[in-house]
């Protein structure tokens, strides 16, 4: 029996609709990837109608302002050293298990930075030079491997706000060379011809009215995620399903999953689970303060549980959501600003290259030796608060950290256990890579913490942000149908397509999430505009 989001709902009859309209090509969805795909078919010369459910004065566009790519003019122009495109592709291979299209891979790799050139063109130079590069200039220390998975810096970190407007410029550019936006549109279904080609798309627009936008070349399919339709997630995100309980809270801060359930409806398959999100199946302490940092982590009974610095963070971060529920901890001491020079690019970095970055974690610390042997609540980036303890001795540590006297002793056996292995420079327990055990025995001491909960999912404890998984695909960007072959007339790009990112979200470096829905974005906008007909 089919679940009821996969399930296609009455067609819509001919009395039904209001008005047609007709256009080369019809994007659903105007964020990051159906933006680039609008602008890239319309300079091209095609006949481009985009259709968003959001108002225009109030689109609001998901991620933090930070987008990863390699090899822009822009990072040249920045000191940041070229990668090259065969590692890059390589160890995407390797971090999705090679799961990922390796041709549509390698069409990112090529592209992402002419892409990211292109898509801040409309900026002012000022915007140009407020825009700043993570983890730049790179730490002599910072592992070009671990674990055998590469991580570059380099990322364009613009913020929020300019993200936005970067959006909303590019919007402009495209009805500059002639795409039509319809906001407050809805997308409800695609029109197929007898053959099942997709010719089209019903919306409901903001009258309430039904219309057919007829696509001649095709529609594509850039309607986001699906991360805040829960019944989609429980199916889907199989992993991070079976790691919380039925009737907790899980879902994300992105969409409903229409532009992939409409996918479905037409013939399309999904890609098989269980599918890749941030978030949802790891749980790690200290992010908003140390980032990535690799520092000593111990569960609720003071016991360490896993190499803290595994093909970057995201992977390191696996073990947490297996701990029992309650606090997981990471545990430094004074010489942790060194140690923030150790951390390898990935998502949720902490960037010491940021001087407001770098103030506000000296900031955190500095209110935490005022509040000495008390419990002070850090707030991170995204307004979440978690305790942030700080004491002279790790015997008082110890006490504001655990209940019972066989949790201190535990983890002050933890921490004594794990100096040893730094000095011998092998770690028998869990195989952490030796440049990045440090010893935790210089006062101050530090513990941050998070609380890891199956029944509570929460920040960075189990909980989703975005899905990153959808359609199948090949490597034009057609969605392919119950015998993997393409369905002619359909394309999904962004968080609506997959072949992308496995089982599990892991990058090289942070915001490639932004950088592939806009670059394969693009891609799929100009292979409409330059191709009658599908092949």
């Amino acid at each position: 029996m089919k679940a009821a989001w996969a399930v296609k709902p009455k067609d819509i009859s001919a009395d039904q609709i209001a008005c047609t309209h007709y256009a080369d090509i019809v994007i659903i969805g105007a964020g990051h990837a159906g933006t680039c795909a609008a602008r890239a078919a319309a300079e091209a010369g095609a006949n481009v109608f985009v259709l968003e459910q959001q108002e225009r004065d109030k689109q609001w566009v998901l991620g933090i302002g930070e987008i990863g790519h390699i090899n822009s003019r822009w990072q040249q122009e920045h000191g940041i050293p070229a990668v090259d495109i065969d590692t890059f592709v390589n160890d995407w291979q390797l971090r999705t298990g090679n799961r990922s299209l390796f041709p549509l891979i390698k069409t990112y790799a090529l592209h992402c930075g002419e892409t990211f050139d292109w898509f801040i063109e409309p900026l002012t130079q000022k915007e140009k030079d407020s825009i700043h590069p993570v983890l730049t200039p790179a730490s002599p220390n910072m592992p070009e491997t671990l674990n055998g998975l590469h991580a570059w810096s380099g990322t364009p970190n613009m913020g929020m706000a300019l993200q936005t407007k970067a959006i909303k410029a590019n919007q402009r550019l495209a009805e500059e060379h002639g795409a039509v936006f319809f906001f407050s549109t809805r997308a409800m279904q695609l029109e197929q011809a007898t053959d099942g080609r997709v010719t089209g798309v019903f919306a409901r627009s903001a009258d309430g009215n039904i219309h057919l936008y007829r696509a001649a070349r095709g529609v594509i399919l850039a309607a986001g995620d699906y991360s805040r339709n829960a019944e989609m997630c429980r199916y889907l995100l199989t992993e991070a399903a079976d790691l919380t309980e039925e009737g907790s809270d899980f879902t994300g801060h992105g969409w409903d999953g229409s532009g992939i359930r409409m996918g479905l409806w037409a013939g399309g398959r999904l890609e098989p689970r269980s599918h890749a999100a941030m978030g949802g199946n790891y749980s790690f302490p200290g992010f908003g303060l140390i980032g990535s940092t690799p520092v000593l982590r111990v569960n609720k009974h003071g016991k360490r549980y896993s190499d803290e610095a595994f093909g970057t963070h995201i992977l390191a971060a696996l073990p947490g959501a297996h701990q029992p529920n309650g606090a997981l901890w990471a545990v430094f001491d004074d010489d942790i600003q060194r140690q923030l020079t150790f951390q390898s690019p990935c998502h949720g970095l902490m960037d010491y290259t940021d001087a407001k970055e770098l103030k506000r974690f000296e900031n955190a610390l500095e209110d935490a030796k005022k509040h000495k042997n008390q419990i002070v609540l850090d707030k991170d980036r995204a307004g979440e608060s978690r305790p942030l303890y700080c004491a002279d001795t790790l015997e008082k540590l110890a006490e504001l950290m655990f209940e019972h006297e066989t949790e201190r002793r535990t983890f002050l056996g933890e921490i004594k256990r794990y100096n040893e292995l730094c000095y011998q420079k092998h770690d028998d327990d869990f195989g952490k890579d030796p440049r990045l055990m440090n010893p935790v025995e210089k006062a101050p001491f530090y513990a941050s913490g998070t609380v890891k909960d199956s029944h509570r999912p929460g920040g960075q404890s189990l909980k989703i942000l975005v899905t990153v998984s959808g359609l199948e695909i090949n490597e034009n960007q057609q969605v392919l149908n119950r015998d993997f072959e393409p369905i002619l007339g359909l394309y999904a790009t962004g968080n609506c397509s997959g072949r992308r990112f496995g089982t599990q979200y892991t990058t090289s470096m942070p915001g490639q999430s932004i950088s592939i829905a806009q670059t394969l974005g693009r891609e799929v906008g100009l292979y409409l505009a330059q191709n009658q007909e599908d092949k």
